[in-house]
């Protein structure tokens, strides 16, 4: 049966209360509710469903074609009218379907009476799932971890098992030891009060180029077929330059690929821009230096690097032909709500850079990777990806810093979409 250790809150912080008692048997299962009681995630509730014990019931789960296995955390679209319509306008969910290699099992019911689904016919429930001790276990514990952190809790949790997944060779592992290291010195120069980064310092620093041609994003290389970027940068046709330094001329080590394929995080919140996060997959694997994952959540007050081909100023009608980078601090989490009232922030968001605004992330910048040195004891100028350029109020303003989406947050959807799709 499941346990629920990887649930949302623990012991020490929990969100939400204890178990109810289960539930009287009904279709062969029990099921059992917690209840949110934290501001975080508001009134969302956590169920779980178990199999009865009856004779009867474990005779009909030994006839199943699917087998057992678990489901975590139905989605919205459960939550968007018809949940709570009366049980006589829907018919009774289906069975749920096969657990897939992307761990995403379905079920649908139809409409009894038109006049009152408002035009929906047929209604889908999606939700996580897995076998156990399967790849796709790892990423959605991994994401229900998460997910612990954010709004978004609600979820549901049943037991259920089988197909084994091969998992492939290719695994991001943050200690890596050729992952991370970066060029030293640096050439003075200017992304709002910068400098100009030295030519290949940051060989993991990549241009993402658009259909038109203009470089108008940035990513960073975690793998020889992978980079991360920001969801926001995502478009249908997308290139990547890697080796650039200087946009205006071409020096013979730029290497151009075309994107093959794009992953972009499925809870990607266009409005909020929660979950900014984004895999691009290239058509074969380039020798380069990668960055290294973070092993923990970025500290306050760190001093990490921003690099980019963004605007030098705020009023700039183009962004800059040279990579530059800048040194910020990553800011306290409670001076970065403060600043920015009016704004949705969430723990897959921190904020970087400085109160006086002298330097700073801009148009142009984002998708871009925050890199700072690594504290896990080795050399200092290796590297990990803690942030990635998200968006910000203005640029360069006096107490409004750079927001940046929290990789740590997202290690285990970065490790199961590299090993599933590379």
């Amino acid at each position: 049966m499941m346990t629920s250790n990887h649930a949302a809150g623990s012991p020490k912080n929990p969100l939400f209360t204890k178990w109810s008692p289960w539930s009287r048997c009904e279709d062969c299962l029990q099921r059992r509710m917690k209840k949110c009681i934290s501001p975080k995630c508001k009134q969302s509730k956590l169920y779980e469903e178990r199999p009865c014990p009856r004779r009867r019931c474990q005779r009909r789960r030994r006839g199943q074609v699917n087998g057992d296995f678990r489901i975590i955390h139905v989605d919205d679209d459960m939550r968007k009218g018809g949940a709570s319509l009366p049980g006589r306008t829907w018919t009774k969910w289906s069975k749920w379907s096969k657990c897939s290699q992307k761990c995403r099992t379905y079920r649908y019911r139809m409409c009894r009476k038109p006049e009152k689904c408002k035009k929906r016919k047929r209604q889908k429930q999606g939700a996580y799932c897995y076998h156990d001790n399967s790849r796709c276990e790892r990423y959605v514990l991994d994401l229900m971890d998460t997910n612990s952190r954010r709004i978004d809790t609600t979820r549901y949790e049943y037991n259920n098992k089988p197909p084994q997944v091969q998992s492939t060779d290719e695994r991001v592992n943050v200690k890596k030891p050729n992952c991370g290291r970066a060029r030293r010195k640096t050439k003075m120069l200017k992304i709002i009060g910068g400098k100009e980064a030295k030519k290949y310092k940051w060989p993991w620093h990549v241009a993402v180029i658009n259909r038109y041609r203009e470089v108008f994003c940035a990513g960073t290389l975690i793998a020889p077929r992978w980079i991360l970027t920001a969801g926001h940068c995502v478009r249908s046709y997308l290139r990547v330059r890697l080796n650039e330094h200087d946009l205006s001329s071409i020096d013979g080590r730029e290497l151009e690929l075309t994107v093959q394929k794009v992953f972009t995080h499925p809870r990607f919140n266009h409005q909020t821009v929660d979950n900014d996060i984004a895999l691009l997959r290239l058509p074969r694997a380039v020798s380069l230096t990668p960055v290294c994952l973070p092993i923990t959540e970025p500290e306050s007050e760190e001093m990490c690097s921003v690099m980019g081909w963004g605007k030098l100023n705020s009023s700039d009608e183009y962004g800059s032909t040279v990579l530059h980078e800048a040194k910020i601090p990553v800011v306290p989490w409670v001076t970065c709500t403060r600043s920015y009232k009016k704004y949705f922030l969430t723990t897959n968001m921190f904020c970087a850079g400085w109160a006086s605004g002298i330097a700073d992330t801009c148009a142009g910048d984002s998708g871009g990777g925050l890199m700072c040195p690594s504290r896990n004891g080795t050399k200092p100028n290796r590297y990990s990806i803690q942030g990635i350029t998200s968006f910000g109020d203005g640029c360069g303003r006096r107490n409004k810093y750079g927001i940046y989406t929290m990789v740590f947050n997202y290690l285990g959807w970065i490790n199961y979409i590299i090993e599933t799709y590379s």
